[in-house]
């Protein structure tokens, strides 16, 4: 196995069953999540069209178990983008303008379920999906940008404008 490579990567492109079974029960939680948060309208559905297309693709990816995990989110958001075109929709894009990465100590207790329900909901979608990815999934700022398709200046941006946002509407 190369240096870094995800042991479970080589069963998977030898289509070892019980690999792709535990592939499955490891991601699907996280990636079904992920759909919802981002807009998906029928995350089983997408999750499936997820799950199909790194079946079929996964020959072509080399690389470690958090590098794997990216890639499987971006497909995820791929899909989801796809099926909002199918619909004649567009998932909205926000600029980057505020280039500041949060602090640690800008940090804050986590709420309870329904208001950091309601917290997230109050986002654009950009600035969801990104915190979605960097705390829900728990990619780091480039594996976020790699999945979006965005600078990392930009998810730092987005990330820092969603806490702000997320922190000044709970009071904080």
């Amino acid at each position: 196995m190369p240096d870094g490579e995800s042991p479970l990567l080589p069963r998977l492109k030898a289509r070892d069953a019980a690999a792709w079974a535990e592939f499955y029960d490891r991601h699907a939680a996280g990636l079904r999540a992920y759909i919802r948060r981002i807009g998906g309208r029928d995350p089983d559905d997408l999750l499936g069209e997820t799950m199909v297309q790194v079946v079929r693709d996964i020959h072509r990816f080399a690389g470690t178990d958090a590098e794997l995990r990216a890639w499987l989110f971006g497909v995820a958001r791929h899909r989801v983008i796809d099926a909002a075109r199918r619909r004649k929709t567009r998932p909205s894009v926000v600029e980057a303008e505020d280039r500041d990465l949060p602090a640690p100590e800008q940090e804050f207790a986590m709420p309870d379920r329904e208001t950091l329900s309601a917290l997230l909901d109050s986002l654009t979608d950009d600035q969801r999906e990104v915190v979605w990815l960097r705390f829900g999934a728990d990619l780091s700022v480039e594996e976020t940008a790699r999945t979006v398709g965005k600078t990392p200046d930009a998810v730092a941006a987005l990330t820092l404008r969603a806490l702000r946002r997320m922190r000044r509407l709970a009071g904080r």
